[in-house]
């Protein structure tokens, strides 16, 4: 058995897979590239100076190696839910040879973000809409880190109805624990594009900028928006 035979049926000894890898030329995992997401680009031409990232939601690590390959980066921490994502990531770790990006399991719906350390910005891609209340991890990230970058799908305002203190959102339904694609819960909270707004503000980011609305989205809505305490 050659080597790509053998790492083929490593990575399928994983389960399924989301993103798809490069190893020594040939590509594993599944059928979603990460190579030139314009939603990384975004975030450096956000955040040019980032030596360390936060990313909330690593998944399989995709984007994680990608911001920690970066010039200039020198510590990536990135916190993902479920335990089988995280032996795919530090599977493809290992084969990257990537040493400065550290996963860690952390249910983002409850965790202290405080006691992972400061940062010089937070990396947030495809995590906020999949979290019941939302505003419980935002309302923590002003200490952690003066940027947050985020993407996330969102509720249109003809849609939407209280949903938290002070703020409007529709209920989206998640595939709960067991979906990998899902949040940890049976249910989440698309705020609206103006809520997402007013609670960085009111969590300590002074500055608020939506950097591109996609209404769109395949998916749903979907806006990228950076924040900063300065």
């Amino acid at each position: 058995m050659n080597r790509s035979e053998n790492l083929a049926e490593q990575f399928a000894a994983l389960g399924s897979w989301t993103y798809q890898f490069q190893i020594g030329g040939e590509i594993y995992g599944g059928g979603i590239s990460a190579e030139g997401d314009v939603r990384v680009e975004r975030f450096f031409h956000y955040a040019p100076e980032a030596k360390t990232i936060l990313e909330l939601g690593a998944l399989e690590g995709a984007h994680s190696f990608i911001l920690a390959q970066r010039p200039g980066v020198e510590r990536v921490v990135a916190l993902e839910g479920r335990e089988a994502n995280l032996r795919k990531a530090r599977f493809v770790q290992n084969l990257l040879e990537v040493r400065n990006v550290e996963f860690i399991q952390a249910n983002l719906e409850h965790t202290d973000l405080v006691r992972v350390g400061k940062f010089d910005a937070v990396f947030c891609c495809g995590l906020l809409y999949h979290l019941p209340e939302p505003w419980k991890l935002v309302e923590q990230l002003a200490p952690v880190a003066p940027v947050f970058y985020i993407w996330t799908q969102y509720a249109r305002e003809e849609e939407a109805r209280d949903v938290g203190p002070g703020l409007r959102g529709k209920i989206h339904i998640e595939g709960g624990e067991e979906e990998p694609l899902s949040g940890m819960s049976a249910t989440a909270t698309w705020l609206t594009v103006q809520s997402l707004r007013d609670l960085l503000r009111a969590s300590g980011y002074k500055q608020v900028d939506v950097i591109y609305d996609d209404p769109a989205h395949p998916n749903g809505p979907a806006v990228t928006i950076g924040a900063t305490t300065a």
